[in-house]
């Protein structure tokens, strides 16, 4: 039943499997494709992913909102869990320190969140957040209990979102 044991499974097959369990509500968008948030590239333990900046991620000063990053890395956080354990996860306690503004003239933001410790129910990541010219506007760490296997559509309950 798992398409993504450890052995044998591409960084790019890790990303097409992520990305598809995000669009499997009924073929609409879930959180992240709607808010232009999208996984890039994964491996054991590390996950990267780009926010698509338009007017809708930006706050009245022009800014990207804080709540924009931090979709982004929670997205990517929950990314790199994937791929580290091929199981799925929630967050559990997060922090975000916002360096610099991440103004709305960048057309991406990108997000790298790496392993900080792996444990048996419970992951770690830091994340890093940078702008189009590289600059670091904002860093965090995440907290992420494994919650197991995604349940495909047959597996939800009735009227289950």
């Amino acid at each position: 039943m798992d398409s993504c044991s450890k052995r044998g499974v591409s960084d790019g097959e890790l990303v097409r499997v992520f990305n598809e369990l995000h669009y499997s509500n009924g073929g609409e968008p879930m959180f992240d494709k709607y808010n232009g948030i999208s996984i890039v590239a994964a491996g054991d333990g590390w996950a990267e992913g780009e926010l698509e900046v338009s007017r809708h991620s930006l706050n009245p000063h022009g800014i990207v909102h804080g709540g924009a990053l931090a979709a982004l890395a929670d997205t990517v956080g929950g990314a790199a869990t994937f791929a580290a354990y091929r199981r799925g996860c929630v967050t559990v306690n997060y922090s975000m320190n916002f360096l610099r503004p991440a103004w709305g003239s960048n057309r991406k933001i990108r997000c790298r969140a790496q392993a900080v410790k792996l444990g048996r129910t419970l992951s770690v990541f830091g994340m890093s957040l940078t702008d189009d010219e590289g600059m670091e506007v904002a860093s965090g760490n995440f907290t992420f209990y494994i919650t197991g296997w995604m349940k495909s559509e047959e597996e939800k309950e009735p009227g289950a979102i």
